[in-house]
């Protein structure tokens, strides 16, 4: 809204700073960006094109400015975990958006008394994790380092699991497993990709109605799926847009419906099989 104090949260090249800008007006809108470098940059391209941002070279996630209080706080990448920090300098009734995960887009609002930000998810997205992600996942075929693996049948149909609710699910079950579907020739082949990024994965592929999967790793990840979209079937499989946070300074939990202090989803416990490099 046109006077509301903007803070976002990853500058990139500036364009997204430049947008605000033009929505809250010349001197309303604080962009950090990690890098040095690319800050520099963007604050050419944003005074190029006529706007007055203030562009500070800081982590986003964890120097904010201290002292203030915006109205709006918007990151440009993924976080799993929102930064206290940010609803610490977000006014009572503001507003917080961000990528969430791989998966999806939260936008939060900060409580009256400050205590706390609660918010239901908007939208897919797929935006770079922050750099406090740690040690990034592995590609697939690094994972799978040539394995063939162990076969197994697996009692789902591949089309449902490229589901955006099914994948978002997942996404809140088993929060570290990457899922990559894809149709594969003409002949209506569905082949689906699982990987922690360390040293597990799966392959599933489905011919007709038949689904066959072959894993390898400590983690048996097509058995952990598996139980991750029953456990959601079992709770109701709600969509994603029924999925919400709810943040405390010392508590983080994903939950559903309309009441943020009822029944909790959990990450399920990780399903570890025969190691096989075969």
């Amino acid at each position: 809204m046109p006077r509301h104090r903007v803070l976002e949260l990853g500058t990139g090249s500036g364009w997204n700073a430049a947008l605000l800008a033009q929505r809250a007006g010349p001197g309303h809108v604080t962009s950090i960006e990690i890098d040095a470098e690319l800050a520099a940059h963007a604050r050419r391209r944003i005074e190029a094109a006529g706007h007055h941002v203030r562009v500070i070279t800081a982590d986003g996630d964890t120097q904010v400015p201290e002292g203030e209080a915006f109205d709006r706080v918007i990151s440009t990448y993924a976080v799993d975990h929102v930064p206290w920090a940010w609803v610490e300098r977000t006014r009572p009734g503001g507003r917080i958006v961000t990528p969430w995960g791989h998966t999806g887009c939260v936008a939060l609002t900060v409580a009256e008394d400050g205590a706390s930000a609660t918010g239901w998810m908007q939208a897919p997205a797929r935006f770079m994790p922050t750099r406090h992600a740690g040690r990034p996942p592995a590609p697939f075929e690094r994972v799978r380092d040539g394995g063939i693996g162990v076969p197994a049948q697996f009692p789902r149909s591949i089309q449902q699991l490229a589901h955006p609710d099914v994948l978002f699910a997942l996404r809140v079950l088993v929060p570290d497993v990457q899922i990559d579907t894809r149709a594969a020739g003409t002949d209506g082949q569905m082949t689906a990709w699982l990987s922690d990024g360390r040293s597990s994965w799966a392959v599933l592929q489905q011919a007709g109605t038949a689904v066959t999967a072959h894993r390898g790793g400590q983690r048996d990840l097509a058995d952990e799926v598996g139980r991750a979209w029953t456990a959601w079937e079992e709770r109701g499989s709600p969509g994603m847009y029924d999925f919400g946070l709810h943040i405390t300074p010392d508590a983080h939990h994903v939950f559903t419906g309309d009441d943020p202090h009822g029944p909790r989803w959990q990450p399920l416990a990780p399903a570890h099989g025969r190691t096989s490099r075969t």
